[in-house]
């Protein structure tokens, strides 16, 4: 019987009991394995190469606290120059990240950045809602198109959470 670890949208981290494939189990336990080994001999330079991008699309603000929330608490288990992770803010998302909007949170997406995660904004979705570049704080990468970025990093190896 194996344990597989999966982190869920709300940011907990969740063991699964396996015991169909011995194949799947002996990776999960490889990797339960690895991740104690980390936390117990506090060996920052062993690379789990965890990848995440988190996808905001709408103008509501409990998804952006979820979604730092969750980047927040992924950096309790597991630290962050372990992790590869993006933020991808299309469609009206981008409303709720101008400079005007993020007050409250532009220092947390600040000190996130500071540890390594990119916050990206879809630059289609800027034009159509006439946002320009200095409405936006500074941290911000602007891509050409959002969705094309999601797509990129999946295939890049890259789970896709939705908040």
């Amino acid at each position: 019987m194996k344990k597989l670890f999966v982190l869920t949208s709300s940011g907990l981290l969740l063991a699964m009991v396996m015991t169909v494939c011995p194949v799947i189990g002996y990776c999960a336990e490889g990797f339960e394995s690895t991740l104690a080994k980390s936390k117990q001999s506090g060996d920052d330079a062993m690379k789990i190469s965890l990848k995440a991008v988190f996808h905001l699309d709408l103008d509501q603000e409990e998804r952006l606290i979820l979604a730092l929330t969750n980047i927040k608490n992924l950096f309790k288990e597991i630290p962050p120059q372990q992790c590869e992770i993006s933020v991808v803010a299309n469609g009206k998302a981008v409303n709720l990240l101008t400079k005007g909007r993020v007050s409250d949170h532009a220092k947390t997406i600040e000190e996130l950045h500071t540890s390594g995660v990119h916050f990206k904004m879809c630059n289609n979705a800027l034009t159509a809602h006439q946002i320009r570049k200095e409405d936006l704080i500074d941290v911000y990468e602007i891509v050409p198109a959002g969705i094309l970025e999601i797509v990129n990093l999946q295939q890049k190896g890259f789970a896709y959470i939705k908040p």
